[in-house]
């Protein structure tokens, strides 16, 4: 089990070549040298993880994917992800910050930073026609990079939208789809990023609502109704989500992740999370030792 995260940012990989730690492309032979050191990461950029062969297993966070052909992975800032078994890969990564992305803004919300990735999958599986079509924005960013010339970033910034647009496209998902704005979302992207923010040290749902001016009922009926979830239950998953990358990810005790996490002693966070998960933390662990 390793030891701890790795966090990463574009210049800790020291590359030969990035757009000042904003932006960089990532191709078979740095990637399989990731791959092969078996650690777990948390970057500080978006990642896409466009696979044309091999096989493999990535992890991010709980959850284990196949690494296949015409798939496609995004892994978001934050997310912890570790790579096993990888075998004859082939493929690129794409890594670009909030900074880079918002390089040359729109002004359209389906392009805009803090909503043009809600709700995206963690991978889609292209159709083998489609497949072809996203490649050719790839291998023009894979031009503009290698190549760099006048306008390459500028360029590179808006082959990315379009990228991902296709992305959000192919997942299907029509709350991605149809994402309008509009006031409400507004509280909702701005709830998300407190809540990522401040998951540690504020877990209740009122005060998020006073951060944003606005009654805790109303907040958890918008939540409820754009998310499918309460604002309460939004907070906890979290909370879950980081305790379970600590206790995947470290080997911290239970006792320490508990206080990382902002709780004031081992058993408050012990019933916190078996609440939740309906299993203890030393049981979640073992589990996925095993």
């Amino acid at each position: 089990m390793p030891r701890s995260i790795n966090s990463l940012t574009i210049d800790s990989l020291k590359l030969p070549f990035s757009f000042a730690g904003e932006f960089a492309v990532l191709e078979k032979e740095k990637l399989i040298s990731i791959f092969s050191a078996q650690k777990s990461y948390k970057t500080k950029f978006f990642t896409l993880l466009i696979i044309e062969g091999g096989s493999g297993v990535l992890q991010i966070d709980s959850q284990l994917f196949d690494l296949q052909n015409h798939r496609v992975f995004y892994v978001n800032y934050n997310q912890v992800f570790r790579f096993s078994d990888v075998k004859n890969f082939r493929g690129t990564a794409v890594l670009f910050t909030k900074s880079f992305y918002n390089l040359i803004y729109t002004g359209n919300t389906k392009i805009k930073n803090d909503s043009a990735f809600l709700n995206l999958p963690n991978f889609i599986d292209f159709s083998a026609r489609d497949f072809i079509h996203f490649k050719v924005g790839i291998a023009e960013i894979r031009t503009e990079f290698f190549i760099p010339r006048t306008l390459s970033q500028e360029i590179i910034c808006l082959l990315l939208k379009a990228t991902m647009l296709k992305y959000g496209r192919n997942s299907e998902n029509s709350s991605y789809i149809d994402f309008k704005t509009h006031r409400i979302n507004s509280y909702i992207e701005s709830f998300k990023s407190l809540v990522e923010l401040h998951f540690k040290d504020l877990k209740r749902t009122s005060n998020y609502a006073q951060k944003l001016t606005i009654s805790a009922n109303y907040l958890n009926a918008l939540v409820k109704d754009k998310l499918d979830i309460s604002a309460e239950n939004y907070i906890q998953d979290r909370v879950i989500l980081e305790a379970e990358r600590l206790l995947l990810n470290t080997n911290l005790t239970v006792t320490e992740i508990s206080f990382d996490l902002g709780f004031t002693d081992k058993s408050h966070f012990g019933k916190y999370f078996k609440r939740i998960t309906q299993e203890s933390p030393n049981q979640f662990r073992k589990k996925f030792r095993g």
